[in-house]
């Protein structure tokens, strides 16, 4: 496989949902529909879900190239209605939180703020996935990841994997703002890999046995390309996926 993302959070999770065909996924803090993008893999392999991106440069992005996925322009926190958004473009470095402030001037980018509007994770799911299961849901917000977590109803909608960005730009640790709601709610802490804190619902404990290993030679992964070289291979590799489709439309 091609890992498009950031620190390969595709890799582990198509090792842990390789049985599944179509599936669906949320991304909060989608940004790129490329890179450092967790759910690209998976959009390759015929599933679909929802970006939510509050940021306007990459939700048109998202919206160009993802034409199967539902994509949000809007952003996640605690009520219903407006709220301020920090963004710098051409960086990942967007968000709500006003940390975003301090990282983006200390790495001297640009930040323009607007006011956008917001949902809870809770009302998202209740309008746009009813009964739809969810496969795995990506959390990365900028310093905002507890704020939307807290918003969820985890009681009604339960993603198989939750994927939350858990260290500052800085790398310290955060995950304690928000890992003992997740825990309480019936989730297992499955892998933690230097950026993001992986947990399982309890309920599907049998994808535990998947991440007891880091991306290795045996998940036969090709980094997302950035030469002339490995465009021509993402190129190959889309075809083969083209033709693999394709055969299966007509042995079905």
């Amino acid at each position: 496989m091609i890992s498009y993302a950031q620190n390969f959070e595709d890799v582990m999770l198509a090792r842990a949902l390789e049985s599944v065909e179509r599936g669906f996924y949320i991304d909060i803090g989608a940004w790129h529909p490329d890179r450092h993008s967790v759910t690209r893999h998976f959009y390759e392999l015929g599933w679909n879900g929802i970006n939510v991106e509050p940021g306007r440069t990459y939700f048109s992005l998202l919206k160009r190239r993802r034409p199967r996925d539902l994509n949000l322009n809007l952003a996640v926190s605690s009520h219903l209605g407006p709220v301020r958004f920090h963004e710098t473009p051409r960086s990942g470095i967007s968000g709500c939180d006003d940390t975003v402030l301090v990282e983006a001037r200390r790495h001297g980018f640009a930040t323009r703020t607007f006011e956008t509007q917001a949902t809870t994770l809770a009302a998202l799911c209740e309008q746009h996935v009813a009964d739809r299961e969810i496969h795995f849901m990506k959390v990365d917000v900028e310093g905002h990841e507890a704020v939307v977590l807290r918003s969820g109803n985890w009681h009604r909608f339960r993603p198989w994997i939750v994927v939350v960005e858990s260290v500052t730009a800085t790398r310290e640790p955060v995950w304690r703002t928000f890992e003992p709601l997740l825990l309480d709610s019936g989730y297992l802490h499955a892998w933690y890999d230097g950026l993001n804190r992986f947990y399982v619902r309890r309920e599907s404990d049998a994808l535990l046995k998947h991440f007891a290993l880091p991306p290795n030679l045996f998940d036969g992964v090709v980094k997302f390309p950035d030469d002339p070289f490995g465009r021509t291979f993402a190129l190959l590799y889309r075809l083969y996926l083209a033709a693999k489709s394709s055969y299966r439309r007509m042995a079905g």
